[in-house]
């Protein structure tokens, strides 16, 4: 099996009432719950908005953000384990963030030899 990352995008409606996020959360549960069951699930996390940039020759450059389009934004991220890219792009497909506008950007890890 190798690793793969996915790369959670948008998907977040400020307008949702506490329950809707509540079900919509739930669904996110029920997915890493399936993932899990079956062994494809490494690890996951979401993000807080906000953080840091760090940039230029040394990382000498440190300003607020990122700040992105609504769509860019980055909302968390999942490692997964598939024998290949067409199974992790399927595994990919269950993503519930769709229904919001949502997308899944599908990364395989490069192996390490240490």
């Amino acid at each position: 099996m190798e690793k793969f990352m996915f790369i959670f995008h948008g998907g977040q409606i400020p307008t949702q009432s506490p329950e809707e996020m509540q079900a919509h959360m739930g669904k996110w549960m029920a997915w890493i719950d399936k993932l899990a069951k079956t062994d494809q699930y490494v690890s996951g996390e979401p993000l807080l908005p906000g953080g840091k940039l760090v940039s230029g020759k040394g990382g000498k450059t440190v300003t607020d953000g990122p700040y992105t389009e609504g769509k860019e934004v980055v909302g968390g991220f999942f490692i997964i384990k598939a024998k290949n890219m067409d199974e992790a792009v399927a595994i990919a497909k269950d993503c519930p963030d769709y229904d919001l506008d949502g997308s899944v950007q599908v990364r395989q890890v490069m192996k390490m030899d240490m």
